[in-house]
């Protein structure tokens, strides 16, 4: 199975996986913003279980920047290897044809 990939669907591609991952950033922040006055107002096992909360949005935004960095990096992995397999057959061909 091949899969072709033009240069400029990959740097797409990439703009808009970044621009998910802040808007992601932004939403999480915004969380951890407005829901942070709201923890103020509890007390006792309410309280601990939004800590708990709080913690699990920490692990969250670690995740989404780690998992957009492998997406981000595989994308372009894949790019490169296309390009450098173009420029070998490129290379055969011309070997081919000048012999």
């Amino acid at each position: 199975m091949t899969v072709k990939i033009s240069h400029q669907g990959v740097l797409d591609a990439v703009k808009n996986m970044d621009s998910a991952q802040q808007e992601m950033k932004e939403a999480l922040a915004w969380m951890e913003k407005n829901f942070g006055a709201l923890r103020d107002t509890l007390s006792g096992q309410t309280r601990t279980s939004w800590e708990e909360f709080q913690a699990e949005l920490g692990r969250i935004k670690l995740q989404l920047d780690e998992q957009y960095g492998v997406a981000r990096t595989t994308l372009q992995r894949m790019h490169a290897r296309q390009i450098d397999g173009d420029l070998d057959g490129g290379r055969g061909l011309n070997n081919l044809q000048g012999s």
